[in-house]
């Protein structure tokens, strides 16, 4: 991924912009007490994570080597990194760093789960559950429900449904309006099951509200309407995918789809 001068550019002048308000700020309590090597890497991962939100992991990963220079045992430096390294697909140099931030804070839950889900990613499926049950039991972790929602995939994946269906819902508890996968997970779990219409409700609330741009779940629906012999159904939702997700392989799924209905 090459590197997005201009944006690089005016997020280095934000950093330092930053850390010379942070300073007069802290001159003026006491000329003494300057900004700590730590406040500066603070600042720093904080940047990083403004380049990733920017889609800049590149710019994210300079400015992350530049904190770990002046604050090496920062966990919170080493799971920005891996997800730096996730960003450009590279998942054993984003699992190396995502272990090393769970060996500094090994209760850290954001790090634990995102060390769960490289492992799923990857299969790895012995290696995920621990730091996914970790995550998931952090009565204080507020995105909890990612890790409920990586151990269902993971458990659906064992074909051990049960315990999958029990992690899925939990994951539905913990966020009702965006627990949009579990959702999707649920429903597959009914299709299996046999439950048509259940898989069909679990499917229309992966797609609703703050899911709507969830693709999949779209496909799904449009699926279970044709498996249901709602053709008309099937039609309208296979034609509203097509124009909503133009370009995308679930634009071309739904084309094809298309040419078997009756």
């Amino acid at each position: 991924m090459s590197i997005n001068k201009p944006l690089y550019f005016v997020t280095i002048l934000f950093l330092y912009s930053i850390l010379s308000s942070c300073a007069l700020l802290y001159n003026a309590k006491d000329k003494n007490k300057p900004l700590t090597q730590i406040d500066r890497a603070w600042l720093m991962i904080e940047v990083a994570k403004g380049a990733l939100h920017e889609s800049d992991a590149t710019g994210a990963l300079q400015t992350l080597a530049d904190a770990e220079k002046l604050a090496p045992n920062l966990p919170e430096l080493y799971h920005v990194r891996a997800l730096a390294y996730f960003a450009k697909h590279d998942l054993q140099k984003a699992i190396h760093e995502a272990k090393q931030a769970v060996f500094l804070s090994p209760t850290y839950s954001d790090a634990n789960n995102t060390l769960g889900k490289l492992y799923l990613d990857l299969g790895m499926y012995s290696e995920a559950e621990k730091p996914l049950l970790l995550a998931s039991e952090d009565s204080l972790y507020r995105d909890a429900y990612k890790a409920f929602t990586n151990l269902g995939i993971l458990y659906y994946r064992k074909e051990e449904y049960k315990k999958a269906q029990t992690s899925l819902q939990k994951a539905v508890l913990e966020l009702p309006q965006g627990a949009c996968v579990a959702h999707y997970y649920l429903g597959h779990i009914q299709l299996y099951e046999g439950n048509l219409r259940e898989a069909q409700k679990e499917y229309d609330q992966a797609a609703q509200k703050f899911c709507a741009g969830f693709a999949e779940a779209h496909l799904a629906i449009g699926m279970m309407y044709e498996r249901t012999r709602e053709y008309d159904k099937a039609r309208r939702k296979f034609l509203e995918i097509k124009q909503n997700f133009a370009n995308t392989k679930y634009s071309d799924q739904a084309i094809e789809q298309l040419k078997y209905l009756p």
